[in-house]
């Protein structure tokens, strides 16, 4: 099935379930006609404890309202319904948000990481947000990585560019996204080397034509895709595994990619300083120490790596003929140990991203453990990094669903109350912190004094009913019309004031702040 075949598919699907707009964009917008209380100014305060959706207000139906404080919804698209939206990156006024959970629109039995055979509703969906009160969906991408990015799916605003790995597997995809709205393949190669079974002959018939290896199961062996992060410059790739290495991409040429080495220990999510030549490396316990099976469980010492990269910046260390080469010099390492800081067994660390306060120099890191039954949730936590060499936590990112004395409470919800990602009102001088903790939703944190974060709003989107749901799927993203999970990084526009997210069911949402967020909001800059 090539592009255009795809395009036309799904044009035929909208037609038959989704709205089309007037300049035949694919579209799941939020009409006027339709739209709620979540557009007012009006508060719909969680009913438990601080980031709940407690068990009693999920049988009663009072969540499937969604619970908001200081922020309301702008403009919303559904991205047909599909759910089990996870990842999202951005570039001017578009915004890419890919898929995971695949079995929400697979079914029980199906993954992108082990079936080649795939719903056309699953890739990079590309959405215009150039009128934030309506956002149209305008295609979804499908290549060799976008079928399953997992938590890899990256965009670069200088050189235009969109990144992903295939989670689980090999491929490396490149998108040139000079025009946001209309992204083209540059570059699609595998990193490292993988296993890849045999083809088998029906599904060879009806995917032929798409390039990758989608036929079959692919499954990398030194590498394999979890998650990235990418340069300020746009020129490299760090892509992690979280259970065995990471892979050095060299980015230069856009079209043609290449691996130059692979280096232990694993992180499970990465970062980089302005100047790109720091990596802040979230190493996830045991896993680090290459051992253990993807995602835990982590019962060894997480923490977060500070490692000197000029020479991968500056491009005095070139490709290792053998793919694996020793890991950058460590300049600086904060260990904790999940349970005694009050996290389960399994949590691992997860987030790593920079931030500068009043002429300090930060990292918010965040642990996670991403499905049902593992209380006591992973938190977050603030790290002073002024002095690479003795990195300090100073404060936690903690909800009242990641205590241990609440425990119980919350393991009765059949949610998933861990942090995950994160973003900034401005990296450069943060004054405002979101955070999204899946059922917990999106959080927003006061952090004008990076030692004292006091939370001053919140959004739990209201979940659409119409996104399809499988058994268990509950467990790690989206429970129906009770609950739903925001699981993705955090945009926030200072010359609109806008917040982007995605989350599981109701698909892409720009919020706004209203005025019970409190005077410490950032004020738009109208430019």
């Amino acid at each position: 099935m090539n592009r255009s075949l795809l395009v036309v598919f799904i044009l035929l699907l909208a037609a038959c379930g989704g709205n089309s707009s007037s300049n035949g964009q694919l579209s799941n917008g939020v009409a006027q006609a339709d739209r709620g209380p979540e557009f007012s100014e009006v508060d719909r305060l969680e009913p438990g404890l601080q980031g709940q959706i407690p068990l009693a207000s999920q049988i009663n139906g009072d969540s499937a309202l969604g619970y908001r404080k200081g922020l309301k919804l702008v403009g919303q698209n559904t991205i047909l319904d599909r759910g089990a939206n996870f990842s999202m990156a951005w570039i001017g006024d578009c915004a890419y948000v890919t898929t995971t959970s695949p079995g929400q629109i697979f079914g029980p039995l199906a993954s992108p990481y082990a079936d080649a055979r795939f719903n056309p509703l699953n890739g990079m969906a590309v959405i215009d947000a150039s009128d934030p009160t309506n956002p149209q969906l305008v295609q979804i991408l499908q290549s060799p990585a976008m079928l399953g990015p997992h938590e890899s799916l990256q965009a670069n605003e200088a050189r235009k560019i969109i990144v992903a790995t295939r989670g689980g597997g090999t491929a490396f995809d490149v998108y040139d996204a000079s025009d946001c709205k209309n992204p083209v393949l540059a570059a699609s190669i595998n990193i490292g080397i993988g296993i890849t079974l045999p083809e088998l002959p029906i599904v060879s018939q009806l995917l032929s034509g798409i390039p990758g290896g989608l036929n079959a199961l692919d499954i990398g062996l030194p590498f394999f895709g979890h998650a990235l992060c990418l340069s300020h410059d746009g020129r490299t790739a760090i892509a992690t595994s979280s259970a065995s290495t990471n892979a050095v991409i060299n980015l230069d040429n856009i079209e043609q990619p290449f691996l130059m080495h692979l280096f232990a220990p694993a992180g499970h999510d990465c970062g980089f300083n302005p100047t790109d030549d720091r990596l802040y490396l979230a190493q996830f316990g045991f896993i680090s120490l290459g051992l253990g099976l993807p995602n835990g469980p982590a019962v060894g010492q997480n923490g977060m790596g500070i490692y000197d990269i000029s020479a991968i910046k500056n491009r005095s260390i070139g490709t290792s003929p053998f793919l694996f080469s020793a890991a950058p010099p460590l300049l600086g390492f904060v260990p904790w140990t999940n349970v005694l800081i009050g996290e389960a067994p399994t949590a691992g660390s997860h987030t790593a991203r920079y931030f500068k306060n009043n002429g300090r120099t930060y990292l918010y890191s965040s642990d996670e453990w991403p499905t049902a039954g593992v209380c006591p949730w992973a938190y977050g936590r603030i790290i002073d990094i002024t002095d690479e060499t003795k990195p300090r936590i100073v404060s936690n990112i903690k909800l009242e669903v990641n205590e241990l004395t609440n425990c119980l409470a919350t393991e009765l919800d059949v949610a998933n109350y861990s942090a995950h990602y994160v973003g900034f009102d401005n990296p450069e001088e943060a004054t405002t912190l979101f955070t999204t903790h899946y059922t917990g939703g999106l959080r927003v944190w006061d952090i004008r004094d990076p030692l004292k974060p006091r939370e001053i709003a919140y959004w739990h989107p209201v979940p659409n009913p119409n996104t399809p749901i499988v058994p268990l799927s509950e467990f790690f993203g989206s429970s129906g019309s009770r609950w739903d999970a925001v699981p993705t990084y955090v945009r926030y526009r200072p010359e609109t004031g806008h917040i982007w997210i995605a989350s599981y069911s109701a698909g892409f949402q720009i919020l706004a702040f209203t005025p019970s967020a409190g005077p410490s909001v950032p004020k738009p800059t109208g430019r």
